[in-house]
């Protein structure tokens, strides 16, 4: 049985994932840590109140938390050995930056992924086959109404994708008059991104490609936060198994180099 640490576990992605671990023959939830919860045996406010018998039990940590918990996670996993994963969004280019010094230190396996869904990643690797073949292209990313950020951090992944992919800039139609501001959307590595924040949604990405004559939208819906647990338990596997640094759960899956 790999034992796990989820940070984070109060969450609507912790809970999803207890759920999956309580059901599991290969993994066992072995220690919980959320900053709005209290301490017990098996489950602590912060890192600190973690019995030191625990640590050599631990075979991963999966953060699914804020930027404040990222960084004390990845710090006590890193420094501690334990294999590390997080669906994080929250962190910066010093953060990462940290992460790397860490592990140059203590080589340990790590994987930040902005997104589990591998239909989500499949749709960027479906929008970069296509991209060659268009010269307009918009994104459409709706969430539910308490996610924080915005744009979220997949439909920035996918735009960096399929405009990596083309190589060149993507063609503009602009408006001669803009009634509202921002109407048609922000712009992000060429492709413009419109969010929507609504309650009924968890994860929704359209792609639209356009050309005379004809559009191609490729959709991804995410119904249950449920579709998200296989792609994090294909990262926590990887990391227990490898000592390296990813980025993206596409480059697991080997869809992204």
């Amino acid at each position: 049985m790999k034992k796990i640490l989820i940070n984070g576990y109060l969450g609507k992605m912790g809970q999803s994932l207890i759920g999956v671990l309580n059901n599991s023959k290969e993994y066992e939830l072995i220690h919980s840590v959320d900053i709005n919860s209290g301490s017990s045996q098996n489950i602590s406010t912060n890192f600190d109140d973690i019995n030191p018998s625990i640590l050599e039990k631990i075979d991963c940590v999966v953060d699914f938390s804020n930027s404040r918990g990222f960084k004390a996670s990845s710090e006590f996993s890193i420094k501690n050995g334990i294999p590390y994963v997080s669906g994080s969004t929250g962190y910066s280019n010093k953060d990462l930056e940290d992460i790397k010094k860490m592990h140059s230190k203590n080589k340990v396996g790590i994987a930040l992924c902005s997104n589990f869904s591998t239909g989500a990643i499949l749709l960027a690797h479906f929008g970069k086959i296509a991209s060659k073949y268009y010269e307009y292209a918009e994104l459409i990313e709706s969430h539910h109404e308490k996610k924080l950020d915005a744009p979220s951090g997949t439909s920035i992944s996918i735009a960096n994708a399929v405009s990596d992919a083309k190589n060149k800039p993507f063609m503009k139609v602009k408006s001669d008059v803009n009634k509202i501001e921002e109407t048609t959307g922000n712009n992000s590595a060429g492709v413009n991104i419109h969010s929507l924040r609504l309650p009924g949604v968890i994860a929704k990405h359209e792609l639209i490609f356009g050309a005379q004559g004809e559009n191609l939208s490729i959709i991804h819906n995410s119904s249950d936060r449920e579709s998200f647990m296989p792609g994090v338990l294909i990262a926590v596997d990887h990391v227990i198994e490898n000592n390296e640094i990813v980025i993206g759960l596409e480059k697991i899956l080997g869809l992204w180099k």
